[in-house]
């Protein structure tokens, strides 16, 4: 019964504390970097620390995409007979690409505090409040990722303290009687929210490129 243990227990498990780490490699993911012309210092912290959280963040995006697909085979493992060995396989993913969206949080989070505080740098008032406006779309999309690489963490801690050899499994991990509860109930996917919290992700992460840029345009370019 591991879908049914896994649901019960992947997003209770306590947060996570995130250590920093290098930044991960880009998303390819095509979104606008901004670009200063205009050498000031609030059009300079807005390029160094926007692009500071973006980047990273898109990389986690990429994470994101691999782990989607983890998940969908993690519904379905059971269906197969060497389901202890996509079960390992799975396992040893998931808690690689967590630990990997864990690692990135705390520098993503630095990079959107000192964007908030650039806000300063201008005296413009309706400046800084786009500045801020562009921290806070940051700030919401970071929010979700910390939620989501928690839970997968979670997620995984789970999975490691399964027995899978414990004993005969039923056609796909479910018993007759739990065979008749509604598909979303067994998706592991939408017990931890993954579509909808990816859907926030871009959501934000849009608005905030689209605020950057409409500053870059307006106040950093001759």
């Amino acid at each position: 019964m591991l879908l049914k243990t896994l649901l019960a227990v992947a997003v209770l498990m306590p947060p996570v504390q995130p250590s920093a780490s290098p930044a991960a490699s880009p998303s390819p993911r095509a979104l606008k970097t901004i670009v200063t012309v205009v050498s000031s210092p609030y059009c300079n912290a807005l390029a160094q620390h926007f692009n500071g959280a973006l980047v990273p963040m898109l990389a986690n995006d990429r994470v994101f995409n691999g782990v989607n697909v983890q998940l969908d085979d993690m519904n379905v493992m059971f269906n197969y007979p060497d389901y202890a060995n996509r079960f390992v396989d799975l396992r040893t993913k998931i808690l690689k690409e967590s630990n990997t969206l864990v690692q990135s949080l705390k520098p993503i989070q630095q990079q959107i505090d000192q964007l908030r505080q650039s806000a300063a740098l201008s005296s413009d008032s309706a400046a800084s409040q786009e500045m801020r406006d562009a921290a806070s779309q940051l700030q919401q999309a970071y929010n979700h990722q910390f939620q989501l690489s928690t839970d997968l963490t979670g997620l995984g801690q789970s999975m490691m303290q399964y027995d899978v050899l414990r004993g005969p499994h039923p056609l796909g991990g479910w018993t007759p009687q739990e065979q008749t509860m509604p598909a979303d109930e067994k998706n592991i996917k939408v017990y931890l929210k993954f579509d909808r919290q990816r859907t926030s992700i871009d959501d934000a992460e849009s608005r905030a490129v689209d605020i950057a840029y409409s500053i870059a345009e307006s106040r950093c370019t001759k």
